[in-house]
């Protein structure tokens, strides 16, 4: 049908707007209809969809470079802004090293029921929901000031402390119910060396950063001594007479006839005739001072710490009371609890209290580094010395501390290894009574050191202390288990165990975690297919 223009415009035409005269809908369609052919074209039907002009191309290419303008614009004005604003730098997670290296004084720790109660509270002020921790403020000379809530110090440093605070408190408990006015205590985890409590309970006059008589403590180095010679070792015997704890020329050598002991009761009953016939007749001077530095006896057991010494031996008896531990032996408190990380694992392990060091902006200190670990004895050679040790407690010289009055041992089912010693010394002037244990004796996670001074009137043996302690450890109101000890060292799996920050800042550690995370992986059992 041909097209109609006057028929076209009646039919949009309106009433109003007179006869033949186009309404503004129409007029405004037409418009764009005109303009629409100026930027695209009619195309072929059965293709479908009309192309565009060259006017519309152009159209096209002059909107995308207008949007890009300004782009590019906006872009730059940010820019700008961004220049002209100041910016707030984070700290970074480590601090550069402190001009002056971090002293002895810096690193001790909060021994003393003073300091721990003032670390108690900073930790609590610190972070209150936080793990229980001990936590100190001072200046990088070792300066310990009271810090307040809302203003840490600027030129200060934070020392995170591995000691755990209830367990801290409960030892200065134990020590104060045992009325001991001169003592020492030490816990820790001698798998990793990790210090859970330390204490001391008169830090002027029986410091415990020097070096005191080791008494009979150095039976468990002259036994581990025995254990490598070829001939007795184990099976190694002696004959006595008499008193077993009293020494003279007469005893220093076998008698024809008397009492025979062996190498394990000899430990148990702390046999000072066996013990220095062993020194005299099987090891000597030189083998004994070699065992002594291998143990890590004659150096410093940490920063801060004594070195350990021995008298030079110019008699038989001389030589017979150093093996024996009736002189002429010197060690820290430390040199003891690193003897149990020897025990466990056959490894000398530097005990360590430090967590991490922070500077007033939130960034770690390095710490300065530890010992790297040595081996001192293969590791069946440790599990045989520790099963010889458990007799102490069940049969020896400190089966009474760890049982109750009737009979009845106090950690149940745990067996503890154990060595006591005690002898009267000088320098201070006393009677220095000893007692190190390790508990569970066949799987130890608990060492414990607990030295004492005392004077003509005292209360309790070091042995009965120690033993209080562990029953603190491992024991709750449904019995003694071992597992209860995993809420102080965290050994909860290898999958939730929780990592400390001093390990997580060490690549030697996150290195060690990687290779045992990639074993456990290959270890795990495959799915059949």
């Amino acid at each position: 049908m041909p097209f109609n223009r006057w028929s076209e415009r009646n039919r949009w035409s309106d009433s109003r707007s007179g006869w033949g005269r186009p309404s503004l809908l129409r007029r405004l369609s037409l418009r764009f209809s005109r303009s629409g052919r100026i930027l695209r074209r009619g195309g072929n039907r059965r293709r479908g969809g009309a192309r565009l002009t060259g006017a519309g191309r152009g159209a096209v290419v002059v909107t995308i470079l207008a949007l890009v303008g300004i782009g590019w614009s906006a872009q730059a004005a940010y820019r700008a802004w961004q220049a002209a604003t100041p910016v707030v730098e984070l700290p970074s997670v480590s601090a550069p090293p402190p001009a002056e290296p971090l002293t002895a004084e810096v690193l001790d720790p909060p021994r003393t029921r003073a300091r721990f109660s003032e670390a108690r509270l900073h930790a609590a002020e610190f972070d209150p929901a936080a793990s229980p921790r001990l936590v100190e403020w001072m200046n990088p000379s070792g300066d310990r000031r009271a810090v307040p809530r809302d203003q840490p110090p600027s030129d200060g440093i934070r020392v995170e402390y591995s000691l755990d605070e209830a367990l801290t408190g409960e030892v200065f408990e134990i020590l104060r119910k045992g009325r001991v006015d001169r003592g020492h205590a030490i816990v820790l985890d001698p798998r990793n060396g990790r210090v859970l409590a330390y204490v001391s309970t008169d830090p002027e006059t029986f410091p415990a950063k020097r070096a005191y008589p080791a008494a009979s403590i150095v039976k468990v180095l002259t036994a581990a001594a025995m254990l490598e010679e070829e001939e007795g070792g184990a099976s190694a015997s002696c004959v006595y007479r008499g008193n077993k704890y009293r020494l003279n020329r007469r005893r220093l050598d076998r008698p024809s006839s008397g009492r025979t002991s062996g190498l394990e009761d000899a430990l148990a009953s702390s046999n000072n005739q066996c013990f220095s016939q062993w020194a005299l007749h099987s090891l000597g001077e030189e083998k004994l001072t070699a065992i002594f530095k291998r143990f890590g006896w004659l150096s410093s057991p940490a920063p801060g710490h004594d070195a350990g010494r021995y008298e030079a031996v110019e008699s038989r008896l001389d030589l017979g009371k150093l093996g024996s531990g009736l002189d002429g032996m010197r060690v820290t408190p430390l040199h003891v609890a690193a003897l149990t990380t020897v025990l466990t694992g056959g490894e000398l392990l530097e005990p360590w209290w430090v967590d991490r060091v922070v500077d007033a902006r939130g960034r770690s200190i390095d710490l300065p580094e530890r010992t790297e670990p040595r081996i001192v004895l293969p590791k069946e050679r440790a599990e045989t010395l520790r099963e010889m040790l458990v007799a102490t407690t069940t049969r020896g010289t400190a089966k009474s501390a760890f049982r109750t009055r009737r009979g009845r041992p106090k950690l149940g089912d745990i067996k503890v290894a154990g060595k006591t010693g005690n002898l009267t010394g000088r320098d201070p002037y006393g009677r220095y009574e000893w007692f190190m244990g390790l508990a569970p004796a066949d799987d130890p996670q608990i060492g414990v050191v607990v030295l004492q001074l005392q004077s003509n009137l005292w209360w309790k043996k070091s042995s009965e202390l120690a033993a209080s302690i562990l029953n603190e450890v491992f024991c709750d109101r449904s019995g003694c288990r071992p597992s209860r000890a995993d809420r102080l060292t965290g050994d909860l799996g290898s999958d939730v165990a929780p990592l400390h920050v001093s390990e997580l800042e060490r690549p030697r550690q996150l290195s060690r975690l990687a290779s045992e995370g990639a074993s456990a992986a290959s270890r795990a059992p495959r799915k059949s297919q």
